[in-house]
């Protein structure tokens, strides 16, 4: 299905969802109100009694849509996950393990503390970290660049490199997560197992079409051993059928979540005439007719250096375990795979026949995420009437809920769905066992856009049962707009749209039965991501933007929402025809509580020398390209630039640490230390 054809898909379904029982909000006032009705829209998971049935069942829907070039992407899980594999057994090559995990390389010193003596990842959940390009323990830095793993002390004046290791992969953008001595590489591999450049954070990016089974990728985990800086050393590799939509590791045990497409079936093509079109399809039918289950569940391969006796391979997930949707929702897998640092062999997968898009997660259940686009053929709703066009349902977005409390498991829960699309990760936040998901509803009718159709909602999902079902909902948010950011603290929600200026509604969440709008800001620009800096203070990062909604460049806003009646932007800071990679990934997001630092990696192509931004600032050294970062205090009242990092090899930063008294940032060419007052440069370590 085209975007068109999606856009044409929306007004109807938006109407019968939110009649349905979604609260209706003006977006403004103490406007909110009691429990909805019950909205209907989950796909319910029925189980597969044996490997027989799941074989009739792919099968069936298999011969129904392959065609004389195989099986089209759509058709393996983009309308959703909606079937999930769980507690696979031992016997089906899961390659089981025994014990409780472990922490990977104690070491006698106390170590340095998050938070105080150095900063981590900027995650969106304390205690559940997230894959990034660099990590650090306030001794250790590792990194990955040009395709190699950077090991770095940071023990002494300086940083200093102690090795590189080539992991094998070729020039390869990996993400990394660190947990005592062990370093999990996470990337993406061909079948050859040469490196493909694959995002491990998170969102829903990470393939522009299924691959699986069938198809050339794999992802690749890779365990290496840095106890000894200068020798570091790979302790054991993982290979996983498909490719990685995203990872979380909490206690030292990662989840990662893959997705995967064509079964193992190598279809026939056509040369181009209709009769060898019309063969290619009959013999494509007759492969499907005679594949197993064998060649459509996703594998994996495990092995370390040096033994051979622990080499393991097989199946993902067990057939036993595996539950079909009541609605066709695609033949693709999504696997939700453990794997422990300190015994990395794979533990029991939840595998899902459907797509994935999103990930969240907290610390005991993950969450994924998938945009169901309806079949417009078959949603009842005709397709053209005497006054043209009729709008047919929009999307929604299933939900699933996995236990990772376990840490030798991941055990499936309950499904649910909104109405509309998520944004990202931050889209989803779960409180007090609640899971709050803010979503945008296009609005499409008579096939073309109307001003003030579309419009953005919240709900509250709590599990009963096997299902997440909606306890409350507030509607009505941004009419024409859509969601830019979204930020959950506590028992409130911030919720930023934008079209051509830039709402910042309050939430209040205290009631998850009766959502209610508190307060609302209307400025011109919008923030794309939004960080708390100290009680009852918000930074957004965004663009700043014309009354037209046309971007100007980054800026920075300073929120007050003490009084969520009445929110406030207390300070502005603006640099003119810039964009920043934090505006997209919260990974290049830096604030150091302790000194108010926040750091942002910039590129601009900016105004002439001495040129104004809309706030008045300054910007006489981003006349010409600039790329590097440019620091800011922030403080209870203010947001002011106090200085600017560059890289002696002109490469963009992409991330920065605060370790001790030193600014760390990172490009492709190499590790910059800085003071962590005045941004001066103090030590510069080439890759």
């Amino acid at each position: 299905m085209n975007s068109s054809t999606r856009r044409r898909t929306a007004a109807a379904l938006a109407a019968l969802a939110l009649a349905g029982g979604c609260t209706r909000s003006a977006g403004t006032g103490e406007n909110g109100g009691g429990p909805p009705p019950q909205l209907r829209l989950v796909n319910v998971l029925t189980p597969f009694a044996a490997c027989d049935e799941l074989q009739d069942y792919l099968h069936e829907e298999g011969t129904r849509l392959v065609g004389p070039y195989g099986l089209g992407g759509f058709h393996y899980g983009h309308g959703g996950p909606v079937a999930v594999a769980t507690d696979a057994a031992a016997e089906a090559g899961t390659g089981g393990r025994a014990g409780a995990s472990q922490t990977a390389g104690k070491t006698a010193s106390a170590p340095p503390q998050a938070g105080t003596d150095y900063s981590g990842t900027n995650v969106q959940e304390e205690g559940v970290d997230e894959p990034d390009a660099v990590k650090t323990d306030g001794r250790r830095l590792v990194a990955m660049t040009q395709g190699r793993l950077q090991v770095v002390d940071l023990s002494g004046e300086g940083p200093r490199r102690t090795a590189s290791l080539d992991i094998g992969v070729g020039y390869v953008p990996g993400d990394l997560l660190l947990v005592g001595d062990r370093v999990l590489v996470l990337h993406t591999a061909d079948a050859a197992g040469r490196g493909r450049p694959q995002p491990a954070t998170g969102g829903g990016d990470a393939l522009d079409s299924p691959v699986g089974p069938g198809g050339s990728a794999r992802v690749q985990v890779t365990v290496v051993d840095i106890s000894d800086l200068t020798a570091p050393k790979v302790v054991s590799e993982l290979q996983l059928d498909g490719s990685l939509v995203a990872a979380r590791m909490v206690d030292g045990v990662a989840r990662l979540v893959l997705r995967s497409g064509p079964p193992r079936i190598d279809f026939t093509y056509p040369s181009g005439d209709r009769d060898s079109v019309r063969k290619a399809q009959e013999s494509n039918r007759k492969l499907v007719e005679a594949s197993t289950v064998d060649d459509w569940l996703p594998t994996y391969s495990y092995s370390e250096p040096g033994r051979p006796a622990a080499s393991a391979s097989g199946r993902l997930g067990d057939c036993r375990e595996v539950v079909r949707p009541r609605d066709f929702s695609g033949l693709g897998m999504v696997s939700v795979v453990t794997v422990d640092a300190a015994d990395p062999r794979p533990g029991p997968a939840a595998t899902v026949v459907g797509a994935a898009d999103l990930v969240y997660a907290s610390a005991r259940n993950l969450y994924v995420t998938s945009t169901r686009w309806p079949d417009v053929a078959s949603s009842g709703v005709p397709r053209s009437s005497a006054e043209g066009p009729t709008a047919a349902p929009p999307a929604s977005s299933e939900i699933h809920k996995f236990d990772i409390s376990d840490k030798v498991r991941t055990r499936y829960l309950a499904s649910g769905s909104v109405p509309g699309q998520l944004l990202n990760q931050f889209s989803m936040s779960e409180h007090d066992g609640d899971l709050r998901v803010a979503t945008t509803i296009d609005g499409i009718s008579r096939g073309r856009d109307e001003e003030g159709a579309s419009e953005s909602q919240l709900t509250v999902l709590r599990q009963k049962e096997s299902e997440l079902a909606l306890v409350g909902s507030v509607a009505g948010l941004g009419k024409g707009e859509r969601i830019y950011a979204v930020r959950f603290l506590g028992d409130r929600g911030f919720v930023v749209t934008f079209r051509q200026t830039d709402p910042l509604y309050v939430i209040d969440l205290a009631d998850p039965e009766r959502p209610a709008v508190r307060g609302e800001l209307k400025i011109p620009g919008y923030s794309a991501y939004l960080h708390p800096v100290g009680e009852h203070r918000l930074l957004g990062v965004g663009q700043e933007a014309t009354e037209q909604g046309r971007p100007q460049g980054t800026q920075l806003s300073l929120f007050d929402v003490s009084d969520p009646s009445s929110p406030k932007r207390l300070s502005q800071a603006v640099l003119p025809q810039a964009h920043s990679e934090a505006e997209f990934d919260h990974h290049a997001f830096l604030y150091w509580p302790r000194t108010g630092l926040t750091l942002l990696p910039i590129q601009s192509y900016g105004p002439a020398a001495g040129q104004r931004g809309s706030a008045g600032i300054a910007a006489p050294e981003i006349h010409r390209q600039f790329l590097g970062a440019v620091g800011f205090s922030v403080s209870d009242r203010e947001v002011s630039e106090i200085g600017r990092v560059r890289h002696r090899n002109g490469m963009p930063i992409r991330r920065s640490l605060v370790v001790g008294d030193q600014v760390l940032t990172l490009s492709d060419g190499g590790l910059l230390a800085s003071d962590l007052q005045s941004l001066a440069d103090r030590a510069w370590l080439s890759f």
